[in-house]
């Protein structure tokens, strides 16, 4: 079993239902949307499957995952400390996400005006101190790599989860600000700004899962 999905418990939510030597660590990199019933629009990043054993082991079955992944022609990466691959996603995209959603700016849009731009900065700093305190090898200049990232998405570019909240649908707001808030919370990390766009954005996100549940 191998999770793509956002967020940095997948793999523990996975092992508290089946046995722990069945999964295995990964993500997706990919800025992409829903045009359309079976149409996805690709903006950004060529999409690449990051994957690794969680104990950091190249294994016959993590090669022949490759091997699958590469003859279906999907750009894929193997990977021996896939925390640290999972982590440094993580930064990217809760930096970027739920900001976005706030303020429902496009990137581009974000970037431009200093103040939000230092909000994403503290939002990213948060999350590389959380990341630290849980054993996770970030190097010092994470966040200005990440950011260089950031800064080369086009202009227009929104990530799901913002695109997820302005159109009323459940989001991954607790998988992502939520997550980082909850372990500020049981480490005594102060999380203010993850904080406060979390709790900004939750009413919407609590309204959204009761239309779900009652439809």
């Amino acid at each position: 079993m191998i999770s793509l999905l956002n967020g940095v418990e997948n793999e523990k939510i996975l092992c508290e239902v089946l046995p722990k030597k069945h999964i295995i660590g990964g993500l997706c990199k990919v800025v992409s949307k829903v045009e359309d019933y079976g149409v996805i629009s690709h903006m950004s990043y060529e999409p690449t499957i990051v994957f690794g054993e969680l104990n950091g082991e190249i294994t016959e079955r993590a090669l022949q995952l490759k091997n699958l992944f590469l003859t279906a022609e999907i750009r894929t990466n193997l990977t021996t400390n896939i925390q640290h691959e999972i982590w440094t996603k993580f930064l990217f995209i809760t930096t970027v996400s739920a900001i976005g959603a706030l303020t429902r700016a496009t990137i581009g849009e974000m970037i431009a005006l200093p103040e939000i731009k230092k909000m994403m900065l503290q939002t990213a700093e948060e999350i590389f101190a959380i990341a630290i305190a849980k054993g996770v090898n970030l190097s010092n200049d994470i966040i200005e790599n990440q950011f260089q990232v950031i800064e080369n998405q086009p202009y227009h570019t929104t990530s799901s989860l913002q695109r997820d909240i302005m159109e009323g649908k459940p989001s991954e707001l607790e998988s992502q600000n939520g997550t980082i808030v909850k372990m500020g919370i049981e480490l005594g990390i102060p999380t203010p700004i993850n904080l406060f766009i979390y709790n900004c954005l939750l009413p919407q996100e609590i309204r959204a899962r009761e239309i779900v549940k009652f439809n």
